[in-house]
C-alpha cells in the first residue's frame, strides 16, 4: 500500500500566522492616522494658533511613520505570514507620510 506523502514545507494560507513585523507597522501606520485626526481636531480648536507642541507632534508622527514604513517593507521578507497586515502597514504608514509631505509643502508655500 502507497503512502501519500504531504508537503510539510508548503505555504497554506489558511494558518493565520500574522509576523510580529508587520502588526507592528499596522499599529504605527493607524496610530500615525488617528494623530494626524487629533491634531488637525487641536489646531481647529485654538483656531490655528496652536502652540510648538502640534508642529512636535506632526514631526513625530513622521518619524513613527517613516519606520513603520521600514518595518513594512521589511515584513514582505516572511512569505508564510498572511499578506493582509503587510498591506495595512504598507497603506496606513504610506497615507501618513504622504499627508505630511503634503503639509511640509503647504508650509514652505505659505
Amino acid at each position: 500500500m502507497k503512502k501519500s506523502r504531504k508537503k510539510s514545507f508548503a505555504y497554506r494560507p489558511s494558518d493565520r500566522v500574522v509576523s510580529r513585523i508587520s502588526a507592528v507597522s499596522s499599529i504605527l501606520g493607524i496610530l500615525g492616522i488617528l494623530g494626524y485626526i487629533v491634531l488637525i481636531f487641536g489646531s481647529f480648536q485654538a483656531s490655528g494658533n496652536g502652540s510648538v507642541w502640534y508642529g512636535l507632534g506632526g514631526w513625530a508622527i513622521l518619524v513613527c511613520a517613516a519606520a513603520g514604513m521600514y518595518c513594512a517593507v521589511r515584513s514582505f521578507e516572511d512569505t508564510a505570514a498572511m499578506a493582509v497586515w503587510k498591506i495595512v502597514g504598507c497603506v496606513t504608514n504610506g497615507i501618513v507620510l504622504l499627508f505630511s509631505l503634503i503639509i511640509f509643502i503647504l508650509g514652505l508655500i505659505a
